[in-house]
């Protein structure tokens, strides 16, 4: 066999991992107690793979095999080596990994890239590691170490006959389903072996690779056990031949899938073999839609088994979605009642307080507590910054909240909405993410939503509730929007005279009527025009939003009313429109003015013209010049401030 070129590579494997090869003996580690890397030797050939065979007898998983490398070579004579022990142990730690069921059909050893800790990643192994493996192909005669070693040769490209080399890897699967492997093994090893065959065009093998996979099928759903073994092979024996976009139907391999779907009882396991069935039934079949409904039922059943009130109307807001998404709308309505009538949640409420120094609310609102009249008072009030924060402070926030911990990537976070109903469910790195920022600006919104209510009642004790004239005379000097002004006029009085509902239920749909008459004068095409029967109507406020950001308004304020108003965050909006909101508090209420001021103040009369540039300037700055300062700067004199507030 010829030879490889000798590399010293990346010597990942055995440093500071346990391996059973290490040990502590001195003789065993380098100067700097590293394990002394594996140095090829072609004379010790024939015993590593009299030692890899007797390794691999009677093994239920190649893992196994690795684990009982150490105490055989202990016993071997000639002695092996601890680091030729510890290459061989190596050799026998990586996983064919699996494609799920959703994914096309497919199967490789992994990890073939780097980093990795342990074993090392394939393509990063040394040219000592690489020359062993592809003279050990060649000696070693149990299957499953056949297997392995020709699989290693195979994918990293280690002789030019890739073809010969794939279909000695086939052959030695094929081999492998005759030893004590677990189904699961086997099941892997023949989606391997059918992925290899499919890549070099082994079709003398197929069949037998489908024989073997059916068996291997038969096998697990007749037992009711591994039930990944049947789906892994199923997935290929369902699939499409290669160059066609559809199977021919195959009624044995059929009714196995349909068996299997009904044989296991865990959801997860159901909705594999349900997705098997979609992919592979023919459009409108009758078999896709009984593997709907058993999916769904499978999940109301799961729901009403469970205990936890929160559980039950997880799982029973679960199986309604699938319902709907499947068409099943019969089993939606049966799981949408249950879910309205499950057990009340007990919630655990955590309250904290703190007292804010004065120097923070100044901060906020620079020169308020000097005012002499309401209208300084109200100005300033309508200058201040974006109660949720600056944006990419709060990104930087949740970039590092999400770097302290895993958890939050670990688990599944579901959110409830009034009722004790699901929202929705945060599921992955970017929503992750999502959910950290709207909690730092939820936190930002809670401090400076107070100093806004503070305001507002120190306005009313100070200097009294100005007349509904007298308030619109003053707004007016912005040159808005008579209409939204007159509302918003209306909307600060009920606040004063304690109508927070009030005031919330008038404001807030002026967000959107606002942000719709500035994208309007910006002739932003965002119309959806009438389709048939469905009549034509302007979107709601979360397409809106990109529009004005098009349009370079302020992100740190889009990100408030985003987070304030929409599902993002507290969904004011829509709790409002859909009659959900109640007993609104004085905070609330002062941010639902916040936001309403923002983008009310920043339309115009009807008879004023305005060419784009000036509207894009007046959306960009919302509360003029009151950003300029850097942020370091205005976190820097808060600080200066409260210490000094402290002090007194």
């Amino acid at each position: 066999m010829t030879a490889i070129d000798l590399e010293d590579g990346i010597h990942m494997s055995g440093h500071g991992i346990p391996t059973p090869a290490t040990g502590d003996s001195s003789d065993e580690a380098d100067d700097t107690g590293r394990p002394v890397p594996y140095r090829y030797d072609p004379t010790m050939i024939p015993a590593l793979a009299r030692l890899a065979d007797l390794a691999c007898d009677g093994v239920d998983d190649p893992h196994n095999a690795g684990l009982r490398v150490e105490g055989l070579a202990m016993q071997a004579d000639p002695p092996i080596e601890p680091a030729a022990a510890r290459a061989l142990f190596t050799t026998f730690m990586y996983l064919i990994q699996v494609a799920s069921p959703d994914e096309p059909p497919d199967a490789r050893l992994d990890p073939v890239n780097g980093p990795s800790l342990f074993p090392v990643a394939l393509r990063e192994a040394s040219g000592d590691l690489r020359q062993l493996w592809l003279d050990l192909a060649s000696e070693v005669r149990h299957p499953v170490a056949r297997a392995r070693c020709w699989d290693i040769v195979f994918t990293l490209h280690l002789m030019p006959n890739r073809r010969d080399v794939g279909e000695r890897a086939v052959q030695a699967y094929l081999d492998s389903t005759s030893t004590p492997l677990t189904l699961e093994e086997k099941a892997n090893g023949l989606l391997r072996a059918w992925t290899m065959a499919r890549l070099v065009r082994l079709t003398g093998l197929e069949s037998e690779i489908e024989t073997a996979m059916t068996a291997v099928a038969e096998a697990a759903v007749i037992q009711k056990e591994n039930p990944y073994a049947a789906m892994a092979v199923l997935g290929a024996l369902t699939a499409p031949p290669l160059g066609r976009a559809a199977r021919v139907a195959d009624p044995a391999v059929d009714d196995l899938l349909d068996r299997a779907l009904t044989t296991y009882a865990q959801v997860h396991i159901i909705h594999g073999f349900a997705i098997l069935v979609r992919k592979s039934a023919g459009s409108g079949s009758a078999r896709i839609e009984r593997a709907n409904r058993h999916e769904v039922e499978a999940m109301i059943a799961e729901a009403e088994a469970a205990t936890d009130p929160m559980i039950i109307r997880t799982q029973f807001s679960n199986a309604a979605s699938a319902a709907r998404r499947y068409g099943v709308a019969d089993l939606e309505r049966v799981a949408v009642a249950r879910l309205q009538a499950a057990p009340p949640v007990t919630w655990e409420r955590t309250e904290w307080s703190f007292v804010t120094p004065k120097a923070f609310f100044n901060l906020y609102l620079p020169g308020f507590s000097a005012t002499t009249d309401w209208r300084r008072a109200l100005s300033i009030w309508l200058h201040s910054g974006p109660p949720s924060g600056n944006k990419e402070t709060n990104e930087a926030t949740a970039r590092q909240a999400m770097g302290q911990s895993i958890i939050p990537l670990l688990a599944t976070t579901v959110l409830f909405r009034d009722g004790d109903l699901p929202s929705r469910t945060v599921t992955g790195d970017a929503a992750a993410f999502d959910r950290e920022l709207v909690r730092a600006e939820q936190h930002h919104l809670a401090m400076n939503g107070r100093f806004l209510a503070r305001a507002l009642w120190q306005i009313r004790e100070r200097f009294g509730i100005p007349s509904h004239d007298d308030l619109t005379e003053f707004l007016r000097l912005s040159n808005a929007d008579p209409g939204m002004l007159h509302d918003l006029a209306a909307a600060l009085q009920l606040y004063w005279i304690g109508e927070y509902d009030a005031s919330c239920h008038l404001v807030v749909p002026k967000v959107e009527a606002a942000a719709r008459a500035l994208l309007l004068e910006l002739n932003e095409p965002m119309y959806r025009t009438a389709i048939g029967d469905k009549a034509g109507q302007f979107p709601g406020l979360g397409v809106l939003l990109p529009f004005l950001l098009d349009n370079t308004f302020d992100p740190d304020w889009e990100r408030f009313l985003r987070t304030f108003l929409l599902n993002d965050g507290a969904n004011i909006r829509n709790l409002i429109a859909h009659g959900f909101a109640r007993n609104v508090g004085p905070i609330e209420a002062a941010l639902a003015l916040r936001a309403g001021a923002v983008l009310i103040l920043l339309t115009t009369e009807r008879a004023v013209t305005r060419d784009v540039e000036t509207v894009r300037a007046a959306v960009a700055a919302p509360v003029g010049g009151t950003r300029d300062r850097p942020w370091r700067q205005r976190l820097v004199a808060a600080l200066w401030a409260a210490r000094r507030e402290l002090r007194n």
